[in-house]
């Protein structure tokens, strides 16, 4: 393994662990909105706004390197390239999300490219993840399912927000969020353990 992998790898799993103890600690300190019920985007706009900022903009990072990773390992297959280009291409869509922050009360007229992106943001990466889970058919089955498992989390979370409650959106959210966090660690990890 390259040492520039070997890094990726690491810092990918560093970002999901700072981004969930950063949700935890939040979830202590928050007295106006709850971890559970509020959105991650009102989170973004809120008291603790910079905190989670930094815990998108690092699992995002973590996301687009991921992508680059498959993509490097993707040869001729096409499946996996595509699913590489769509998780590069989630990572900025999840950092303009959490720096654009469409629910700020500085800037309550400011254009809604939030659900565009959101919505672009679920398909990129439920596609890619159903993508990864095909296209690497010869992978342990544990991979393989938790997968796909996680492409439908994250495609059904998406289906699930439509004409509900913020607060039915944001525990919609978390389950998103802690199937692309595991597979992300999962991933990365088995990944270190099987090439040092």
């Amino acid at each position: 393994m390259e040492k520039s992998e070997r890094y990726i790898h690491l810092y990918s799993i560093a970002a999901c662990l700072i981004a969930v103890t950063i949700d935890l600690t939040l979830a202590i300190f928050m007295e106006r909105q709850s971890l559970l019920t509020s959105t991650i985007s009102d989170l973004a706009a809120g008291d603790f706004d910079l905190a989670q900022d930094i815990g998108l903009t690092l699992v995002a990072a973590a996301l687009a390197l991921t992508g680059w990773i498959i993509w490097k390992d993707a040869g001729d297959h096409t499946p996996l390239k595509v699913a590489a280009l769509l998780l590069v291409l989630a990572g900025p869509l999840i950092v303009l999300i959490s720096l654009y922050e469409a629910y700020s009360k500085q800037n309550p007229n400011a254009p809604l490219i939030h659900y565009w992106a959101v919505s672009a943001i679920g398909l990129s990466i439920s596609t890619a993840l159903a993508l990864v889970a095909w296209g690497r058919s010869n992978s342990h089955p544990l991979f393989r399912w938790g997968t796909a498992l996680a492409a439908i989390v994250f495609l059904s979370a998406g289906a699930a927000t439509f004409g509900v409650s913020n607060e039915i959106i944001g525990l919609i959210e978390r389950f998103a969020a802690v199937a692309l966090v595991l597979w992300l660690i999962g991933f990365n990890g088995s990944r270190l353990l099987r090439k040092s």
